[in-house]
């Protein structure tokens, strides 16, 4: 077949554009198509490029508005070799909004570079596609799917379980083999995707695996012809120079000579004289800066460079093939500035930098440091360098590198002619160890505060390194190293340097004592031993994971919360971790009655006065006195949760555990399952404060208690008279009022105000204490010159007042009448209140 080649395709802008692929059968580059906005209305099944099978370099997609499906485009694509990438990637699909179809009914291979598909919100059926069976190089393919409601591909008919939808099956590259179905016998080794008319001739192949010569599929190419890697194809002389601008190499077509050979004036790589300094100078763009490799197409950018007239900075975040790396490095033998390899977190070895000779430090980093290894987490290798490496300038950083060994830095070190005095190497908590023997670390005894440990001294180098960290119940942790975990994590472990010299020793085995720990906690041991220098490598050694318990101490103070409240009962939550019951203990405490009443509440109401309800004394409190009452209240809690650690009940400080004297308590003390969360008290009386005291108990004994102060509910209607009669003596001016103290009050009644009204709006308001009213035998007699209809009582006790409905008051009885003579006026007894206001402590009123 005769190709129709193609060079790079870049179509943007307008749909006219898009003709730019017509005819092409190969694209030696690659093809990018781009911004065609929704305003050009492409009517893109216009466009269908059926003879083009094959693309040298990359292919993108990207911000392609209106484009809903690429089947028919490319029926006939087989193979994208990426012999340039953009990135890492050789297919790259994204910002494609309206695109729904991703298919290439023939493509069977890209042979080098991975996939990107991206920010495509509707496009579906690509979730059969097996893209690592169709990318043949290592690496790490991202396919990031948008749309949820996709259905997945029936893939029927399929010989395998992959295909692109539910028309499509996916292809592999054996399918240039015998197949019955498709009426292929066989087709030619060189053929690559299958070839035509079921013919077994290199010239008939659908694709060429490797060279093609004019349309036919070869191993290496003629004598007369030069081969063009980048290509894959095979050019005369006149088509490599004056067509594409190379030169000729040996039998190669290339971009330049490689290093020690110039161009003669046939166009031809010769070897330099010795006295000729055939050197390729490579400066970045920006002169200067230093110029970072974040992926293959960075690193492509260097290849045949040799001095690198700057610093080179390596941040490789993906999968990549490091051979391929190593292709871009190879010519590179001196680095004017600084080399710097850091966060490359998929890099396993810098073999690819192996032909470095001289880094010469202009400028250094941080002024110290010629070559800078930092935070690669997967690096377990550098390199042995071919010829003797040398840096000119400063020393080396190497931190953080969770893999790289001690050993693999200190043999990198010695092979290296710098000034070590410069060097900042991975410090005792970063170290890594090659291959570590197994140490055989045992659990003596354990205590609530201490592990005791012991391990062979024969086992033991010059330093030693105890790690240890609590864990939750049931977690485990991999044998791998500590340092692989996330920093959050990694911190949380505690280290202890140790020395021989320091330990204990009983002979055979070296002791120590873990302690500072916490009762009842299950933590994790790590003992690992290591040495300074080479002589001391060979005693590395590393215990496994080993997971240990401290036993029991008495439980700490449990936690308690009033949460619940009626006027007959409490309910309590609690907690506690380390105990198997609980202890709660009840105290009444009643209010002292004498104390009390040495108040006359009729002189020192306990209500708030009505005019404090008003705008003018609402309560006004700025920014500054907030936060300082909150730091008050913070050093508060702070000061008395350390007084309940330093005074709680331990196995270390008994004298701090008190038993409650049998009586001191005044209820029955209850024993609670350890199970218990919430707790409801019961059958309390209303109104009543309450000291509750918890315990959290264990065989070894119970915790210091906690104390909760609360007082249940008052009742609605428990303050009211249940009686009252009143009467009046016109003649006398005298009104007699009798009533008795409610029965069950809300706690202790403390005074009674007394109210009068008639209908001409006059009012008369009295007040007599609990104490005196009893006195005068439950009667209140009181003189006023004015008639008044209606009276009523507002009784006051500690949980607040309420006030009886206004009832009639009719004219005393003879009996009344001679009562009233004989006794004394309230007034003897209490004050008058006429003039102060009658108001309600709360709502109840």
């Amino acid at each position: 077949k005769k190709e129709h080649e193609c060079t790079s395709i870049d179509i943007r802008n307008e749909c006219k554009n898009m003709h730019l692929l017509d005819n092409c059968t190969v694209v030696t580059g690659y093809v990018m198509i781009t911004l065609i906005t929704i305003e050009q209305r492409c009517n893109f099944s216009e466009y269908s490029y059926p003879l083009l099978t094959e693309i040298t370099e990359f292919m993108i997609f990207t911000d392609v508005r209106g484009l809903v499906n690429i089947t028919e485009m490319f029926p006939h694509l087989t193979v994208i070799r990426g012999r340039r990438l953009f990135l890492n990637y050789a297919l790259g699909v994204t910002n494609m909004h309206e695109l729904e179809q991703l298919v290439f009914p023939k493509l069977v291979a890209i042979q080098r570079g991975q996939v990107y598909i991206g920010s495509c919100p509707k496009l579906c059926s690509i979730g059969r596609v097996n893209w690592d069976l169709l990318t043949l190089t290592r690496g790490e393919n991202n396919i990031i799917m948008v749309n949820k409601n996709c259905s997945t591909p029936v893939c029927s008919g399929c010989s395998s379980s992959h295909c692109w939808s539910n028309h499509y099956c996916q292809r592999s590259i054996n399918e240039n083999v015998a197949n019955p179905k498709a009426n292929i016998n066989a087709c030619h080794e060189e053929c690559l995707g299958g070839c035509k008319n079921n013919s077994s001739s290199p010239a008939d192949c659908s694709v060429c695996r490797g060279l093609s010569d004019d349309g036919v599929c070869v191993k290496s190419c003629p004598k007369d012809k030069y081969v063009m890697e980048n290509y894959q194809r095979c050019y005369t002389k006149a088509e490599c120079v004056l067509k594409h601008g190379y030169v000729i190499s040996g039998s190669q077509c290339v971009a330049f000579c490689p290093s020690g050979y110039k161009t003669n004036n046939r166009s031809e790589c010769v070897l330099c004289s010795p006295d000729e300094a055939c050197i390729s100078f490579c400066t970045p763009e920006w002169p200067g800066k230093a110029f970072t490799v974040y992926n293959l197409a960075d690193a492509e950018n260097l290849r045949g460079c040799q001095i690198f007239n700057g610093s080179l900075v390596i941040t490789i975040r993906n999968k990549v093939n490091e051979t391929q790396l190593y292709q871009s490095f190879t010519s590179m033998r001196e680095v004017r500035g600084h080399v710097k390899v850091y966060r490359s977190s998929q890099l396993r070895s810098l073999q690819f930098l192996r032909n470095l000779e001289r880094v010469h430090g202009d400028p250094l980093e941080n002024r110290h440091y010629s070559f800078i290894l930092y935070d690669n987490k997967e690096l377990s290798e550098l390199w042995t360098p071919s010829r003797q490496l040398e840096f000119m300038e400063g020393g080396m950083f190497m931190h953080r590198n969770n893999k790289l060994c001690n050993r693999r830095m200190r043999e990198f070190q010695n092979a290296v002619t710098h000034d070590r005095a410069l060097d900042s190497l991975q410090t005792n908590d970063q170290e890594v160890q090659c291959s570590p023997l197994k140490l055989q670390l045992y659990v003596q005894k354990r205590t609530h505060r201490s592990v005791k440990l012991s391990w062979l001294k024969s086992q033991t180098s010059q330093k030693i390194e105890l790690i240890h960290r609590p864990l939750l119940p049931g977690k485990l942790y991999h044998e791998e190293s500590e340092l692989d975990a996330p920093i959050c994590t990694r911190i949380n472990w505690k280290r202890r340097l140790l020395f021989p010299d320091d330990l204990i020793e009983n002979g055979t085995h070296y002791l120590f004592d873990l302690d500072d720990l916490q009762p009842d906690t299950r933590y994790v041991v790590l003992l690992r031993t290591f040495g300074n220098d080479e002589a001391h490598e060979a005693y590395e050694a590393r215990s496994e994971l080993t997971y240990v318990q401290t036993e029991l101490d008495i439980p700490k103070p449990p936690l308690l919360e009033l949460v619940k409240k009626t006027d007959s009962s409490l309910t309590v939550q609690m907690a506690s971790h380390d105990h198997v019951s609980f202890l709660l203990t009840v105290f009444e405490l009643s209010d002292d009655q004498d104390y009390i009443e040495q108040r006359n509440y009729c002189h020192q109401p306990s209500y708030v006065w009505q005019d404090m309800d008003g705008p003018r004394w609402m309560a006004y409190e700025d920014y500054d006195d907030c936060c300082a009452q909150k730091a008050e209240q913070f050093e508060d809690s702070r000061f008395i949760a350390d007084m309940r650690e330093q005074y709680r009940c331990t196995l270390d400080d008994r004298e701090q555990c008190r038993r409650l004297a049998h009586t001191e308590v005044s209820l029955p003390q209850l024993r609670l399952p350890g199970n218990t969360t919430e707790y409801e008290l019961k059958a309390l009386h209303r109104y009543r404060l309450y000291a509750l005291q918890l315990q959290a108990c264990n065989p070894l004994g119970c915790s210091s208690h906690t104390t909760l102060y609360g007082r249940t509910n008052y009742t609605m209607g428990a303050d009211l008279l249940t009686q009252l009669y009143a009467c009046h003596i016109p003649e006398m001016d005298k009104y007699i009022m009798r009533f008795e103290e409610p029965k069950k009050p809300n706690g202790l009644v403390t005074n009674y105000v007394i109210h009068f009204r008639n209908n001409f709006s006059q009012t008369h308001v009295g007040c007599v204490t609990r104490m005196d009213h009893q006195s005068a035998g439950y009667m209140y007699v009181k003189q006023i010159n004015i008639t008044f209809t209606e009276c009523a009582v507002r009784v006051h006790s500690l949980a607040g007042d309420v006030m009886t409905p206004y009832m009639p008051i009719s004219l005393c009885s003879d009996e009344d009448r001679l009562q009233a003579f004989h006794s004394r006026e309230a007034k003897d007894l209490s004050p008058e209140i006429t003039d102060l206001p009658a108001t309600a402590s709360h709502g109840r009123g």
